[in-house]
Order: structure tokens, then C-alpha cells, then sequence
């Protein structure tokens, strides 16, 4: 009797190892799952089109006669009855005016590194690190093609770095001869200076551009209705319309438009959503609203019509440029940043869908009632077990979608393990 129950339980205990070495196995070779680790993600709903700029602009000119000098660059601001340019009878005049100028700028500067209270108060370690700091500053504008910020770095990295000869030298190194050489300069000039046979001012606060390009009446808020996309695919930047009396022009520094044909299939943009306008063209952007998405041809493309009242120079420089438009989005999960999505990346072949029941409750008789609600979710693999994990989905792109963070533990949750392949839709293995 012995015998017999040691031979049983030695069969039993030999099943029992036989059945654990082939589930080992079956996992090992049958169950062929491809993960993806839920990871953090961003998009955004945006659309990249050609802009076409539609704003208020008056045409300065003048009678033609003598030599233009202007008094405020390209996208500069004037003020209303400000001097936008000055007409001289000859260039050698508005040379001289030019060289005036730049001696002043060279006084002024060496004025400043020349303070008595340099020596008492500056620190050589101090004015090093503003050296390079006003270095780096010159390369960065450079690099952005910002030249008014480049050449202001510049005077500022000159007075730093003569200031600092001026401390570890401990005063022997003067500029005392070189200002009375530019003060002697500078008064010689003068002497001689002409005035200007005319100044040509600005009617009212606004932009200034020291071109025109024909486009100035069709282009006009007036007409904004009246605007094809064919008239907007007519539109460059060749500054076309030339002529020996324009000055220039201005350009109103309150409300303007940007045009643009866009495919809104994916992106579904409505009048009055708040956007983002960016440039390609700088680092410059603002915010804009949608004001009317006027039908074209084509069956997905809309006119976008955006208004914005934020004018920078950065926004006079040309008639039309690509830009970026970036859809403000809100949410309680995403609000980290204007126009950004913020979630869990999910691929779209990873997803699938489920009934799972749920209960309500009737808040009048108190009745509970369960139903079977379908949810949109992906399995994932936690060890050996699988389970299905709900999506709050945010963002839709073409191979992924964004799911919200969600502290539900029946939600996806970051850094689990999706199943992507090898799972069928009732969470069984394919």
C-alpha cells in the first residue's frame, strides 16, 4: 500500500513538471507579442499654407527732385506727422549727414568707457563676463539676421571691452586724445552740413516700408471680400511698382488680415478659434482669430481669413511668406503650452474596443442598472497577464493618437507595455 501511494504521487508530482515545462514553452514559442512602451508625447494642430498679408497702406511720394534719406528703416514705427525721410539736394549731403552720425555714435561710446567712476566701481571679473556676454549676443542676432539688435550688441561689446583695458591697466590707457580728435571732427562737419529741401511726413502712427509693390489698393481690408484664391496664388514679393516720386509707404499699426488656402480636412478649424501665427521667415509669431473660411474649388480647401491686431516690424517685411498656423487648443490635461497636445502616444494599430458593464444608478428611485458600454482602449502586458486599459484620446494623427494622462488605473498609464501585434480583438492571441 506503501508503494502504491509513493508511485502516485511521484506520477502526479511528474505531470505537475511536465505541465509547468510546457506552459514555459507554449509562452515562450506561441505567444509571439509585440510591444511599444507608452511613452510621453506632444502635437499640435497645425497648418503650414502661403499667407498673403491684406492691411491698410498709403503710398508716400514726393515731387521727384534730389536725393532720398531715410529717417526710419524698414518695419521701424513713425509717429503721426513724424519725419520719414528727408530729401537733400545731393548725395554727398546725406554722406555727410551719414558720417555725422557715426562719429557721434563712436564719441558716445567712448565717452562712456571713459567715465571717471569706471575705476572706482567696475570689477575686471564683472566686465569680462559682460565681454563675452555681448560677444555671444553679436553671434546670435548675426545668426538671426537681426541687424539693428547685432549692431547695438556691437557698441555694447566695445564699451565692455574698452572699460575692461581701462581696469587691469589701472587707468594708464586713456582716450582723452582720441575724443578731442572725433569732438574737432564732428564740428568741421557741422559747418558744413546742408539742410533738407524737403522732409516727407507720416499722416498717421503707423509702419513704415521703403517700397511699394502694386498691391496697396487690390490688397486693401476694403477689398478683402472681394479676394480669390486665384488672386492670392497671383501674389509675390517683387516689389514691382516702381517709380522716381514713391518714397515708400505706411502701414496702419492697428488691425490686419493674412489669407491663405489651406486643406482644413484634418485640422477643422471655425471662425472664431484663437491661433498662432509663426514665420518662416524669423522667430516672430502672434496671435490671430479666425475670421471667416470662405469655400474654394476644391472640395477640402477653404480660404483662412486670420485677424490680428499685434503689429511688429517683423510682420511689414514682405506681401506674403509661409507661415505656420497652430490652433489654441484647452483641455485639463493638455494645458502645458498654446496650441499643444499633450498625452500618451498610442499607435492606431494598437487599439481596439471592448463592452465592459457598468453600473448607474437612478438618482431618483436609487435603482442601480447595469449596461454594457464600448470603450476605445488597447491590452497591455503586465508580466504574463494581459488586461485592457481604456483610452481618453486627445489628438488623432495619421499612425497614432494621443491618449490623456489619466489617474484611473483602468486607463492607459505611462510606461506600460502595449500589445501592438500578436493580440486579437476579444484580447485573445491571433
Amino acid at each position: 500500500m506503501k508503494n502504491t501511494l509513493t508511485n502516485i504521487l511521484l506520477v502526479l508530482l511528474s505531470i505537475s513538471v511536465l505541465a509547468m515545462i510546457g506552459t514555459i514553452f507554449y509562452h515562450f514559442f506561441d505567444t509571439d507579442y509585440q510591444t511599444e512602451t507608452a511613452v510621453p508625447s506632444s502635437a499640435e494642430l497645425s497648418v503650414t499654407m502661403q499667407g498673403v498679408y491684406v492691411r491698410d497702406e498709403t503710398i508716400l511720394s514726393y515731387n521727384g527732385q534730389g536725393c532720398i534719406s531715410y529717417n526710419v528703416p524698414d518695419g521701424g514705427k513713425v509717429c503721426r506727422n513724424g519725419a520719414v525721410a528727408d530729401i537733400y539736394g545731393n548725395n554727398a549731403a546725406i554722406k555727410q549727414n551719414q558720417q555725422i552720425e557715426a562719429l557721434e555714435k563712436e564719441l558716445e561710446v567712448l565717452k562712456k568707457i571713459s567715465n571717471t567712476g569706471v575705476l572706482e566701481m567696475a570689477q575686471p571679473a564683472s566686465l569680462s563676463n559682460q565681454v563675452s556676454q555681448y560677444y555671444n549676443q553679436i553671434v546670435y542676432y548675426r545668426d538671426l539676421g537681426n541687424l539693428d539688435s547685432m549692431k547695438q550688441a556691437e557698441e555694447d561689446f566695445r564699451a565692455a571691452l574698452g572699460s575692461y583695458q581701462i581696469v587691469i591697466n589701472q587707468g594708464t590707457t586713456n582716450y582723452t586724445e582720441q575724443i578731442s580728435m572725433i569732438e574737432d571732427q564732428i564740428a568741421s562737419l557741422k559747418l558744413q552740413k546742408q539742410n533738407p529741401i524737403d522732409t516727407i511726413l507720416s499722416p498717421n502712427s503707423a509702419y513704415f516700408a521703403s517700397y511699394a509693390d502694386g498691391y496697396e489698393e487690390k490688397l486693401s481690408i476694403a477689398n478683402i471680400s472681394s479676394i480669390t484664391k486665384q488672386d492670392l496664388e497671383s501674389v509675390t514679393n517683387d516689389e514691382s511698382l516702381k517709380s522716381s516720386t514713391i518714397i515708400g509707404k505706411t502701414i496702419a499699426s492697428y488691425g490686419w488680415y493674412m489669407l491663405g488656402v489651406i486643406d482644413n480636412t484634418n485640422i477643422d478649424f471655425k471662425v472664431g478659434d484663437r491661433v498662432t501665427i509663426y514665420l518662416s521667415t524669423s522667430s516672430a509669431s502672434t496671435r490671430a482669430t479666425i475670421t471667416e473660411l470662405r469655400p474654394c474649388d476644391s472640395e477640402n480647401e477653404v480660404m483662412l481669413v486670420l485677424y490680428s491686431e499685434n503689429m511688429a516690424s517683423d510682420f511689414v517685411q514682405h506681401r506674403t511668406e509661409r507661415v505656420r498656423i497652430v490652433k489654441d487648443v484647452k483641455g485639463e490635461y493638455n494645458n502645458i503650452k498654446k496650441g499643444e497636445y499633450n498625452g500618451i502616444k498610442v499607435p492606431r494599430m494598437a487599439i481596439r474596443f471592448r463592452d465592459i458593464p457598468e453600473d448607474t444608478t437612478n438618482v431618483l428611485t436609487g435603482e442601480v442598472t447595469t449596461a454594457l458600454v464600448n470603450y476605445r482602449g488597447v491590452y497591455i502586458l503586465d508580466g504574463e497577464e494581459i488586461s485592457f486599459r481604456k483610452l481618453d484620446v486627445i489628438y488623432e494623427g495619421d499612425n497614432y493618437v494621443l491618449s490623456a494622462v489619466n489617474k484611473e488605473s483602468d486607463y492607459l498609464q505611462l510606461y506600460d507595455s502595449i500589445i501592438v501585434e500578436g493580440i486579437d480583438a476579444s484580447g485573445g492571441a491571433d
